[in-house]
C-alpha cells in the first residue's frame, strides 16, 4: 500500500467516526513515524498507532494529555478531542485519537545557538524544564504515567545484548558494550515528569529571529517520572552540548548537574531507536539505527 492509498483509508476511518467535517478543512497530509501515522487535516491531527503496543498504551497517553491541558506548562500541549480505540472494531488501522494541532515550527540548531537567539532559547527551555520538575510531584500526573524505574538501563542493556548484538560486527559490539556500561552507571531515578523525547520536531517555536518562543511540545508517548538527564540528552542532541551545558548550569542548584548523565544517555540513542523497531519486526528502522555498529 502506498502513502496515497494509506491516507485515503485513514480519511475513510475518520469520516466513519464522525469527524468528516473537521477532516475536510484544508488539504490532508500523511506523516509517517516509527510508531504512529499522523493525518494532518485543518486544525486537527489524527494519530493512528502502527503496532499493538502503541495501540495498547494509547488511552494512557490520552489521559496524560488531558491532565496537561489548561496551561499546566509554559508551552501548549495537544488537547484530545476524541478517541476511537475501544474493542475489536478499533483494530490497527482504525484505532486513532484526534488532537488539536499546535502552532510553530522546529527551530534549526544554527538559529538556536546564534548569539542573538541563544539566551532566549535557554530561557524558554529552562522554564519548561522547571515546570516539568514541579509537575512530577502532581498526583494527577503521577497517576497518568509510569513511575521511576530503577532497573531501566540494566534491562535496556540486556535487551540490546540479546536482540541487537547478533546484528552487529565485532567492532560494533565493542562500541555498544562500552556505551551500555556507561549508561548502566546512570541512576534513572528522579521525581520530575520526563517527556522522553524532548527535542527535534517535538519542540515547536514561534517568535522573532532574536527572540524565539517555545509555543508547543508534541509527542508525550514516552513520558514517565524519572531523571531529567534524559530530556537534557535530547536537547543536547538537538541543539548541541554547549547550549545544553549552559541550560544545565543556569538552572537552580538542586536541578542541575546532570550533563554527564545526559551524555551517556545520548550515546545510546541509536540503540534506543533500533531496539523497539527490531522487536516489532521493522527491518528498515533497525538497519538505520545500527549503521554505526555493523562495520
Amino acid at each position: 500500500m502506498d502513502d496515497r492509498e494509506r491516507l485515503a483509508g485513514y480519511l475513510a476511518v475518520i469520516g466513519a467516526a464522525g469527524d468528516g467535517d473537521r477532516a475536510g478543512q484544508g488539504q490532508p497530509e500523511l506523516r509517517r513515524g516509527q510508531f504512529h501515522d499522523v493525518v494532518l487535516a485543518g486544525e486537527v491531527a489524527y494519530r493512528f498507532p502502527r503496532d499493538e503496543e502503541s495501540r495498547r498504551v494509547l488511552p494512557g497517553r490520552v489521559a496524560l494529555l488531558r491532565v496537561l491541558a489548561g496551561g499546566r506548562l509554559p508551552a501548549a500541549t495537544p488537547v484530545p478531542l476524541s478517541t476511537a480505540c475501544a474493542g475489536p472494531r478499533h483494530a490497527l488501522g482504525r484505532c486513532h485519537v484526534a488532537l488539536t494541532r499546535l502552532p510553530g515550527q522546529p527551530l534549526a540548531r544554527e538559529r538556536a545557538v546564534s548569539p542573538r537567539s541563544a539566551p532566549a532559547v535557554i530561557g524558554e527551555l529552562g522554564e519548561l524544564m522547571d515546570a516539568l520538575t514541579g509537575l512530577g510531584n502532581d498526583p494527577a500526573v503521577r497517576g497518568a504515567v509510569p513511575g521511576p524505574d530503577p532497573g531501566r538501563w540494566a534491562r535496556f542493556a540486556a535487551e540490546v545484548t540479546r536482540v541487537l548484538f547478533p546484528l552487529m560486527s565485532d567492532r560494533g559490539r565493542q562500541r555498544a558494550a562500552a556505551e551500555l556500561a556507561r549508561v548502566m552507571a546512570v541512576d534513572p531515578a528522579g521525581t520530575a515528569l520526563v517527556h522522553g523525547d524532548l527535542g527535534g520536531t517535538n519542540l515547536l517555536w514561534t517568535g522573532s529571529q532574536d527572540a524565539p518562543r517555545l509555543a508547543g511540545v508534541l509527542d508525550w508517548d514516552e513520558a514517565h517520572i524519572g531523571s531529567q538527564a534524559e530530556d537534557l540528552a535530547s536537547l543536547a542532541v538537538t541543539f548541541g552540548r554547549d547550549l545544553a551545558g549552559r541550560l544545565d548550569a543556569g538552572r537552580a542548584a538542586a536541578a542541575h548537574g546532570e550533563l554527564g548523565d545526559a551524555r551517556a544517555i545520548a550515546a545510546t540513542f541509536a540503540l534506543q531507536q533500533a531496539l523497539p523497531a527490531a522487536l516489532s519486526g521493522d527491518r528498515a528502522m533497525p538497519a538505520d539505527g545500527l549503521a554505526g555498529y555493523v562495520s
